[in-house]
């Protein structure tokens, strides 16, 4: 066991972690998992968004960075454009200091792009998403259309209010579900149309309040129903926020009746974790597809292979502690890296082969520090570098907390490693205290006043800024988004975009495993339900058997 040099909990380092270390080329970790985790999620913002300008054109643009913020910010277009070139900002690397001191001088001084957009149209909202097409205030999601405050969904479309959904369309509140059409508020249910308030159902039709259910039609709480009495108490629980809540909470007691699937897993074998698809060999990972001898990863809807503790990072192979890279090969500790090989520490590079400690660069090779070198001088000066990283205790760790661009509550690490101010501060570590200001409105009226269905809201309402219920932060409304509620007969929602975010990320299990036994054959099982949860949980063969 080894303990973790950061919060001071011991920690196992396999054989097969340890074999991949070798080949990777790095020391074996001095902190955890969760700690290694920590430090890339610290890295990655993804909600908090303002308004400000472009120091290159000084046109106003969305940006992840804050007016406020000491780093240079060029719009993403513009950051493509060949208006400026990173090679400007080179410099040598001096061996009396440490890497990361003299990376974070470069991050200081190189321009940053706005926001992480690739191939989008009409969805300059829509950071860290790809082929995103007429979509507004949605987050990390691969191919989308039309799709609105949602998280994490990949090939949808038409869809509201999402989190970790794939192949779905015409959905609301839905959570980690596959191939979806016309639901709300479902969760871990897949193959299904017409669902509402169902959870762990496949290949379901016009079910409401239905858990476990597999090729079932017109069921209402588990029991057979008319066609009729589900489209009565259909519109009932769509007509109000207030039926809304009754129905999640009388669909929450109803659950616990039924024993729970230990892991969310299909196709997968040799693997520990939750929410995986077709993987083999896959230790500790999480909601990700097509992995394959990995450890340690979260979020790859893309596959992944040979890597380890990398998180958004699909169509990788040999990459280890990477954020947001993108078929990366052979890459070590890179943040929004896409299309690179052989780049270590480096930050917002793409197409790039052979980089060490860069950022900004553009289909570049034998680069450090944004210096270019030759072939022979960048293997020569790399091999210097990386001992000298090496004795400082640098090289095979992830860039630190405080190096980051932003501060920890304007990251996700909040959503997963919760810390107040004074926490943060005690470490050492960045808080934010900049508010934007509220959304231009001619009035504001409270949620608890709207009415309760969308036809008795004013087109005027578009106009309007709402007050939410729960935190009282402003927020408007968009066309697209009223149309949506109104051909779906629901209310508008009376919680604003963050309140809603954090109340589906808070329905989903944590990213842990617990030790317990199956409450219907005691054999010893792990799962992501705590053992204090009132849940009942069951192995895989004893669920199996309970739904079929």
């Amino acid at each position: 066991m080894t303990t973790c040099k950061q919060c001071s909990t011991d920690f196992e380092i396999t054989d097969e972690d340890r074999k991949f270390y070798e080949a990777i080329g790095v020391s074996e970790p001095t902190l955890c998992p969760d700690c290694r985790m920590q430090r890339r999620l610290a890295w990655r913002n993804e909600r908090s968004m303002y308004r400000r300008k472009c120091d290159l054109t000084g046109k106003s643009m969305v940006s992840f960075y804050h007016p406020e913020s000491p780093y240079t910010v060029y719009f993403h277009e513009e950051w493509w454009s060949d208006k400026w070139d990173p090679l400007e900002y080179g410099q040598d690397f001096d061996f009396n200091r440490p890497f990361f001191e003299q990376f974070d001088e470069l991050l200081k001084k190189i321009p940053h792009m706005s926001m992480m957009i690739t191939h989008g149209e009409n969805s300059d909202y829509c950071p860290y998403t790809v082929r995103y097409k007429n979509c507004y205030m949605c987050l990390s999601g691969v191919v989308g259309e039309d799709i609105y405050y949602s998280y994490w969904t990949n090939d949808c479309r038409d869809c509201v209010d999402c989190y970790a959904c794939f192949r779905c369309e015409q959905c609301y509140e839905c959570i980690q579900c596959i191939n979806l059409y016309n639901c709300i508020f479902c969760k871990d249910s897949d193959n299904s149309s017409d669902l509402a308030f169902c959870l762990n159902c496949d290949g379901c039709k016009n079910c409401i309040g239905c858990y476990g259910l597999r090729h079932k039609e017109y069921y209402i709480f588990n029991k057979k129903a008319s066609k009729e009495e589900y489209e009565k108490l259909y519109q009932t629980i769509c007509s109000s926020p207030a039926e809304l809540q009754k129905m999640l909470q009388k669909f929450k007691e109803h659950v616990l009746r039924y024993p729970q699937r230990a892991l969310q897993m299909v196709n997968v074998e040799n693997c520990t974790g939750d929410h995986l698809l077709n993987c083999r060999n896959a230790h500790e990972c999480y909601l990700s597809e097509g992995l394959e001898d990995c450890a340690y990863c979260w979020n790859i809807p893309q596959g992944a292979k040979d890597s380890q503790d990398i998180l958004y990072a699909p169509k990788s192979e040999l990459a280890y502690n990477c954020l947001s890279s993108v078929n990366a090969y052979h890459c070590i500790s890179n943040v929004n890296c896409w299309d690179v090989k052989n780049t270590f520490y480096s930050f917002e590079c793409f197409y790039s082969n052979g980089c060490l400690g860069c950022s900004g660069l553009r289909q570049k090779k034998y680069c450090i520090l944004n210096k270019q070198y030759n072939k022979e001088e960048y293997e020569a000066l790399k091999a210097k570098i990386i001992e000298h990283m090496k004795s400082t205790g640098e090289w095979g760790e992830f860039f630190p907390i405080p190096l980051s661009p932003f501060a920890y509550n304007e990251t996700i690490t909040l959503d997963f490693f919760p810390l107040t101010e004074e926490q943060v501060l005690e470490k050492g570590w960045k808080w934010s205290h900049f508010k934007p200001p509220a959304p231009e409105a001619e009035k504001v009226i409270p949620a608890q006043r709207l009415p309760d269905s969308t036809e008795d809201i004013p087109e005027d309402i578009l106009n309007w800024a709402i007050e939410c219920e729960k935190d009282g932060r402003l927020f408007k409304l968009i066309p697209q988004e009223l149309k949506f509620y109104r051909q779906k007969g629901l209310p508008v929602p009376h919680f604003c975009f963050n309140c809603r975010h954090l109340r589906r990320h808070a329905e989903r299990n944590p990213r842990k495993l617990y030790n317990r036994t199956c409450d219907k054959c005691q054999k010893s099982i792990q799962t992501t339900y705590s053992p204090d949860r009132p849940e009942k949980v069951y192995c895989e063969e004893c669920y199996l058997k309970f739904v079929y």
